[in-house]
């Protein structure tokens, strides 16, 4: 179990960034909900008429890669589900309603047993990715496109298909719009006071979409496979006086953050601690 000094409690005492362009190696769809101009189901689009990578959707997604990887890791996932995960989490919902009072005899008694509390009862990724009772520790912007937006929205037809005769249903066409390949978009996911587990985490995730991953609708039908290139990672921590005043003072983004090296080896290093500590 962890322990936090209450001191230290909404401190900022480290910052880790890991930035990489996200590439769609198909085309892919986050959906409005409305019709779009010249189809049934539009895309998702800025005021300027460009496609959107919400960091919203990127979050999730990113949350769901490192909810299947996080028992490699020797970590708990509680699926937003105890009955299901057999963790026990108060991002459920009816799991938190049996513990509220205890949860509240905890605050009750300062704040090193009210953090002692949320340890006991957040699994390992609802500590990096928010949970009722805590803010989340990790951040996703949403992505900036990099690609030129013109030409980039493509209207593909869809049916209906009848689950029992697994045919297409008579009348019942409809059209959707997609997003082209290789449309490229800026990925910033940011991590404050990350802890050793978070980041084996996170570095196991970011391996995976490396290789390969899928977001957005329709994934079924061959639509949102991406992969990241040209990632980065930096950091601070602000005990070191010299990195302190950088971060203060820079004048951008990549001045204000100590470059950590490369990616992999810097990752690599995390998981094998991880691994590590569960092997002891």
């Amino acid at each position: 179990m962890s322990t936090v000094a209450a001191g230290a409690i909404g401190r900022l005492e480290k910052k880790l960034r890991v930035s990489a362009e996200l590439v769609f190696d198909t085309g892919w769809r986050i959906g409005s909900g409305r019709a779009g101009q010249t189809s049934d189901l539009g895309v998702l689009l800025d005021a300027a008429g460009r496609p959107v990578l919400p960091g919203s959707s990127l979050k999730g997604r990113l949350r769901n890669t490192c909810e299947s990887l996080a028992s490699a890791l020797g970590l708990t996932a509680c699926l937003l589900n105890h009955d299901a995960s057999g963790v026990r989490c108060v991002s459920d919902v009816s799991w938190f309603s049996r513990v509220r009072e205890a949860h509240r005899d905890a605050i009750t008694q300062g704040v090193q047993a009210q953090l002692d509390w949320i340890n006991n009862n957040t699994c390992h990724v609802c500590r990096l990715f928010g949970s009722p009772v805590q803010a989340a520790r990790l951040r996703c912007a949403d992505g900036m496109l990099k690609t030129s937006p013109l030409g980039l929205i493509r209207v593909r037809d869809g049916v209906v298909l009848d689950r029992d005769s697994h045919t297409a249903v008579d009348e019942l066409k409809y059209d959707y719009e997609c997003v082209s390949p290789e449309t490229r978009f800026d990925l910033v996911i940011d991590v404050h006071n990350p802890a050793p587990e978070d980041e084996a985490l996170l570095g196991a995730a970011i391996f995976e979409w490396a290789a390969g991953s899928s977001l957005g609708g329709f994934t079924s039908r061959g639509l949102g496979r991406f992969h990241l290139e040209q990632i980065e990672v930096r950091g601070t921590d602000f005990s070191d006086p010299a990195q302190r005043k950088q971060y203060l003072l820079g004048r951008t983004p990549q001045d204000r953050l100590q470059p950590l090296g490369d990616w992999q080896a810097y990752f690599q290093d995390k998981i094998d601690q991880r691994l590590s500590s569960i092997r002891g």
